[in-house]
């Protein structure tokens, strides 16, 4: 029987910002994010991720280790944001940092957000270059946090003026959601060749 860890902190906001570019992969992901120290000495946040061929970047609040395999999921990477200073109980952070993306391999055609503890208030948000622009959207709920976990429930949006899809969440704990899509017919992104090929 697994013990039941004890949370250090409580996510009090997140806005998620997704954009997918005019070859069809996604180029960045932006989050803003505020945690709530639950205990003190919080010193860092523990982003997770489930695709290699991704770096982080700090844009403000925290700063990067390096990226390791998540000891509870190996096939998530994980990356420490570390806090300028220790955090005390009931202390909040304000941090931001972008997810950039060098593929090796087409990404499905989907973003999501686990929250394997609770967020209070979560907003994601996925944009579209005009230049290419997916045939149809869905919002969707999927049954567990890797990149295994299946589509569980599924309804369609419809993208704003933006080229954008857009919810608002009070709050979400034990699941995962997200955007995910398809391409019209000829229209599936491909990998840019590879200059240094052939």
């Amino acid at each position: 029987m697994v013990g039941l860890s004890i949370p250090d902190h409580r996510t009090v906001s997140l806005h998620e910002l997704h954009v997918v570019g005019p070859d069809g992969l996604p180029v960045r992901h932006r989050t803003i994010h505020v945690v709530r120290a639950l205990r003190n000495g919080l010193m860092s946040y523990t982003y997770r991720f489930d695709r290699s061929e991704a770096s982080v970047r700090a844009i403000r609040g925290a700063q990067p280790a390096p990226p390791v395999a998540d000891p509870d999921v190996p096939e998530l990477t994980a990356v420490e944001l570390r806090f300028p200073r220790p955090l005390a109980e009931g202390e909040t952070a304000s941090f931001e940092y972008e997810t950039l993306f060098a593929w090796k391999s087409v990404p499905p055609p989907q973003v999501r957000r686990a929250a394997r503890m609770p967020v209070e208030r979560l907003e994601l948000r996925v944009e579209f270059s005009p230049e290419r622009l997916p045939a149809e959207v869905q919002w969707g709920l999927w049954d567990g946090f890797g990149p295994g976990a299946r589509l569980r429930a599924a309804e369609w949006v419809a993208l704003d003026d933006e080229h954008s899809a857009h919810r608002f969440i009070e709050e979400l704990h034990g699941y995962t959601v997200g955007f995910t899509w398809t391409w019209p017919p000829g229209r599936e992104p491909v990998l840019p060749a590879d200059p240094g090929s052939g």
